[in-house]
């Protein structure tokens, strides 16, 4: 029996200014993490002609953040359970900022690789620890919203990592930006320290769980009702996104479209920031609707709806229609915050952690599939040919469409708890 962990927090109905910079900190904390797993995206082409890397090497490149993030979020659901949240962020951060260092002065394929892989392992408690902190100290009927504020703020570093990071790389170099990007982890990581401070007391669990509790409770948690569905909806949620704005967008636009870097950059940014737009607006649909289930469903509709588009027409229409299609692309699948405050209503308080990390495997290691897989696909389109065809983008965006069609069903069998109770 998995016994509920004590928590020092105080469940408020509204948002306090207190709470509101704890809020804004953790989100910059995310942000970095954002802006470290998509930052391959806008220098892609540099890095393929620097490093002389194929297209299934750039795809693992990406991807293999993602891979290590997802394996990570077992041990981080029990790190967050068992010792809070705080601690984990505090901890986490220095492999963060270890790993930018590394790939600013990275001069192979696997120190490139290596520090991907250290970036990876920090961030893994990024997004997990702030969400978890927040069903603990708010009540559930503003999570979803707040999961939304979170998430969009630190959508910001998404932005980063499109024009500004093309504007970096051109005025200095893409080395120097992942060395300001170390330095500013680190500052956000230190600021957790006082702007949590009135949360920092809770040690979740491991006063009252044994660590062989602890480890069932993943068990608990896999057996939870509704837990495959979400797991297989995360598994395309994010992973649209990060295909698009990590890895494929920017050589999309440079190889269909001739876009310079700068180019590269402003769509990029445009695909960010609907995305921005789309998690305020997703992440308070379920509040309208009075149900998860039937936003989840209609986004990942719309999404499916712009990814034809750009296998479809994508490549006849300028730039700028190209443009309006990616960042439709963005808004459309920004519906990670529903997903997570579904997951987190079907979890029971103890559970939460594990839970929601668990469902991030999802998140992370659809990512990190897609990427590889669409990667390998692109490849066996262009074969050794550094500037990809059409047909080899198309077939990325169709594999993408088919994991987006195939896990919805799964997920239309998913409990809907508000929904019941409407």
């Amino acid at each position: 029996i998995v016994k509920r962990s004590p928590v020092a927090l105080p469940v408020a109905a509204a948002v306090t200014g207190a709470a509101l910079v704890m809020v804004a900190n953790l989100a910059l904390v995310s942000a970095t993490s954002q802006f470290f797993r998509n930052s391959v995206g806008v220098i892609a082409t540099t890095l393929t002609t620097e490093f002389t890397l194929t297209a299934a090497e750039l795809g693992f490149l990406s991807s293999v953040f993602f891979l290590v993030f997802s394996v990570c979020q077992v041990p981080v659901g029990v790190v967050i359970d068992r010792y809070g949240p705080r601690a984990a962020i505090l901890g986490s951060a220095l492999f963060v900022v270890a790993g930018s260092l590394l790939f600013s002065v990275a001069t192979d394929y696997p120190t490139l690789i290596a520090a991907r892989l250290m970036m990876g392992i920090g961030c893994s408690t990024f997004l997990m620890a702030p969400l978890v902190l927040y069903a603990h100290a708010f009540e559930p009927r503003i999570y979803a919203s707040l999961t939304g504020v979170h998430v969009a703020l630190s959508s910001l570093g998404s932005l980063a990592a499109t024009a500004p990071l093309a504007y970096a790389t051109a005025l200095s170099g893409w080395r120097w930006a992942f060395v300001w990007a170390a330095i500013i982890t680190a500052i956000s990581a230190l600021l957790v320290i006082p702007t949590t401070k009135d949360v920092s007391g809770t040690k979740g669990s491991a006063g009252t769980e044994t660590l062989r509790e602890t480890i069932s409770g993943l068990g608990a948690a896999i057996r939870t009702p509704g837990f495959l569905g979400l797991f297989a909806m995360q598994f395309s949620t994010y992973s649209t996104f990060a295909m698009m704005l990590g890895l494929w967008g920017g050589p999309y636009l440079a190889h269909v479209h001739g876009g310079d870097l700068a180019t590269q950059g402003h769509a990029l940014l445009a695909l960010a920031g609907a995305q921005v737009v789309g998690v305020m607006v997703w992440g308070s649909a379920d509040r309208w609707v009075g149900a998860y289930r039937p936003v989840v469903l209609t986004a990942a509709t719309l999404s499916v709806g712009c990814l034809l588009a750009l296998i479809f027409i994508g490549h006849r229409v300028d730039t700028t229609m190209t443009l309006v299609l990616m960042a439709a692309l963005g808004f459309a699948c920004a519906y990670t915050a529903v997903l997570m405050a579904h997951g987190k209503s079907l979890f029971a308080p103890a559970l939460t952690g594990r839970g929601m990390t668990l469902l991030n495997i999802g998140t992370m290691g659809g990512s990190f599939t897609m990427q590889a897989l669409t990667g390998l696909a692109v490849k066996a389109v262009a074969g050794p040919a550094t500037v990809y065809p059409v047909a080899a983008f198309q077939a990325a965006f169709a594999l993408q469409i088919l994991v987006i069609i195939g896990t919805a069903l799964l997920y239309m069998r998913a409990p809907d708890p508000r929904r019941a109770m409407g």
